[in-house]
């Protein structure tokens, strides 16, 4: 009874007694329809890397074959109108769909992306003439050094960013470090994972190029949140600020 889909419109215990039930008088059956269509039916998975509401749309029909085939099923497992569960996952899938990572791009300034920035940490105006200069700057550097966004469609803003840089050393058999930096969601687009699904762009990036470990500084208010990335604690951050 290991189905994600499955429990989102069923309690566990009534659905078992209806799952064996039918498990029991149409699984071992030798022909006919009704094992066929039960058959498939009982079978049904979620897989991950398909679209969830796609796979609720498969789930109905599998439904409507049942009840075609004059069989009874409880209103529950029919599960015909949409329900919250149904709702917010068809809110996630969009949410996907409408931010999306990419490298920034020098129309970014007019998007709110130094405004973004500024939650962060202090961030003075900058020209336009100084943006597109420094845009330049480092795209000269290609992978060694990107910026990534993700822009709200919806909206036509910049709701995350994130960067990280390649250190070339001669050590580790003249290995690279990534180092991640500035990275930062909108207060109002947080509990969307958008800074989960950034640092896994950034690392991702980091190992394709060769790194062999990637690091970052965070707050003590941000520590559990790398932790849930994968990141543990690490020696002691030092720093000289200059006039």
């Amino acid at each position: 009874m290991n189905n994600t889909l499955f429990d989102l419109f069923v309690n566990f215990r009534s659905s078992k007694i209806i799952w064996d039930s039918l498990e029991k008088k149409y699984g071992s059956d030798d022909a006919g329809k009704k094992k066929y269509v039960v058959g498939k039916w009982i079978n049904f998975k979620m897989d991950n890397e398909k679209p969830i509401m796609s796979q609720v749309h498969n789930y109905e029909n599998l439904v409507t074959e049942i009840l075609g085939e004059g069989m009874k099923m409880c209103e529950t497992l029919q599960a015909n109108e949409h329900t919250p569960e149904t709702d917010m996952l068809a809110d996630h899938s969009n949410d996907d769909q409408k931010c999306k990572i990419r490298r920034l791009d020098l129309a970014d300034k007019n998007k709110g992306f130094i405004e973004l920035l500024r939650q962060l940490t202090v961030c003075d105006s900058v020209s336009d003439k100084e943006f597109e200069d420094r845009f330049k700057e480092l795209a000269s550097e290609g992978d060694d050094h990107i910026i990534c966004v993700v822009e709200d469609n919806d909206t036509g803003k910049i709701v995350a960013t994130g960067s990280v840089f390649i250190e070339k050393k001669f050590i580790r058999n003249c290995g690279k470090v990534g180092h991640i930096e500035d990275l930062v969601v909108d207060a109002n687009a947080r509990g969307k994972q958008l800074g989960k699904k950034m640092i896994e762009f950034l690392t991702k990036h980091a190992r394709s190029i060769g790194c062999y470990k990637v690091i970052l500084d965070c707050s003590t208010e941000n520590k559990a949140f790398y932790e849930k990335c994968g990141f543990k604690e690490k020696e002691i951050q030092m720093v000289k600020y200059f006039p």
